[in-house]
């Protein structure tokens, strides 16, 4: 019987920290997604063939608000990664699922108590087992600790499930628990701070008659701009939800100037362009906000510096301000306002080939996103059509 010698318990615990070194990076970026901790866990300290470990794991945790758990199982193949399966979910009153979310750690091989395997596969719900799809001979469970609560049962060791391998999948179960607890604070910090931003974004909009779903699809179409054109994932989600910032400072431009029908003067024009400031001293020095404040700011600006407030032009352009640009003009075009009716989508692709009186593509947009804008233009239509 294998119990594991001091050199694999070292190394096994090192890659436990590296687990919990790299998922605390992923929560702080707002990266963290559950199912990829979980076989990044499981790759590092048991998908070695030459470690000892289970065949398969089941990772299970309730689902809130619902007399249910839900959870995956986690199979080793040949090559020591880990596969998984579709979810399999069970009422929380089930036997099963009680002893998994309230006991603590349970070892077992079926020799120890009943007289056959056959007899053993009793213990088991029949969910799981139609996902393992063979005998289970042994496992080792081990409740996880926190919110939501949840459970970690590895099955089939070789030979016989020992006491080392419930050490192991005790470690296991306390770096899962810390950071599904740590990640589902995080996320409920993140979903207060996007419902404030977007009340500051809804803010602007008390003057302006166009107050449906505007800010919504400028980030829509930002986030689809932003994947077109090769952008990283942290850059993809920033975006996505900074757009909406971009006419926040209109809330200090009087009304009478936002609603105007026809053509605004000059002092009207004058005043109308300083809402880029206003809206970067809204926002302020924040540092979540930076990509929001930078949007804010130069929205405006023109691929050949003919733009407002500060005349950048081409690359000193913040690539985010140039996104937002081609995403807020091409929502502006297709949507009614009170100087201008609203144009289809076909209309508004002549304009972005040819230009008009007031948008000349060339000279405006950044051609490299004016290229990818061509290649997802449908998509587009598709945002403002769910979402007009």
């Amino acid at each position: 019987m294998n119990f594991g010698c001091p050199e694999t318990s070292l190394q096994q615990m090192h890659d436990l920290l590296q687990v919990v070194d790299t998922a605390l990076k992923e929560i702080s970026s707002r990266q963290y997604a559950g199912g990829e901790l979980y076989v990044d866990a499981l790759q590092k300290v048991l998908g070695n063939r030459k470690r000892r470990g289970p065949d398969s794991i089941f990772i299970v945790f309730e689902i809130p608000g619902k007399d249910a758990v839900k959870g995956r199982v986690f199979f080793m193949n040949g090559d020591g990664f880990v596969e998984h399966s579709g979810s399999i979910t069970m009422l929380e009153s089930s036997a099963y699922a009680i002893n998994l979310i309230n006991g603590d750690i349970e070892l077992s091989n079926w020799c120890d108590s009943c007289e056959s395997i056959a007899h053993y596969q009793g213990k088991f719900h029949p969910a799981v087992k139609k996902v393992l799809a063979r005998p289970i001979s042994n496992f080792v469970s081990k409740k996880i600790s926190g919110e939501p609560r949840g459970a970690i049962i590895a099955f089939n060791y070789p030979d016989e499930a020992t006491t080392y391998d419930a050490d192991v999948l005790n470690s296991l179960s306390v770096v899962i628990g810390s950071v599904v607890t740590l990640s589902t604070e995080m996320h409920e910090t993140e979903s207060a701070f996007n419902y404030t931003i977007e009340a500051l974004a809804r803010s602007c909009e008390a003057a302006d008659e166009e107050t449906g779903n505007h800010i919504v699809r400028v980030n829509r179409y930002s986030e689809l701009l932003a994947k077109a054109i090769g952008m990283g994932g942290q850059f993809v989600r920033a975006i996505a939800s900074s757009a909406q910032m971009h006419d926040v400072g209109k809330v200090h431009i009087p009304s009478f100037i936002i609603r105007k029908e026809g053509s605004l003067t000059d002092e009207e024009m004058t005043i109308m362009k300083q809402h880029p400031h206003f809206g970067a001293k809204i926002i302020g020095d924040a540092p979540r906000l930076s990509m929001a404040r930078e949007i804010a700011l130069s929205h405006h600006e023109n691929w050949d510096g003919s733009g407002y407030p500060g005349a950048v032009k081409r690359e000193d352009i913040p690539l985010s301000g140039r996104i937002v640009k081609v995403a807020d003009i091409y929502d502006a075009l297709r949507s009614k306002r009170s100087y201008k009716p609203a144009l289809s989508h076909e209309q508004v692709l002549a304009i972005f080939r040819s230009g008009d009186d007031r948008v000349c593509p060339t000279e405006h947009f950044d051609p490299a996103l004016l290229r990818a804008f061509f290649k997802i233009e449908h998509k587009m239509a598709g945002i403002y059509a769910d979402l007009g």
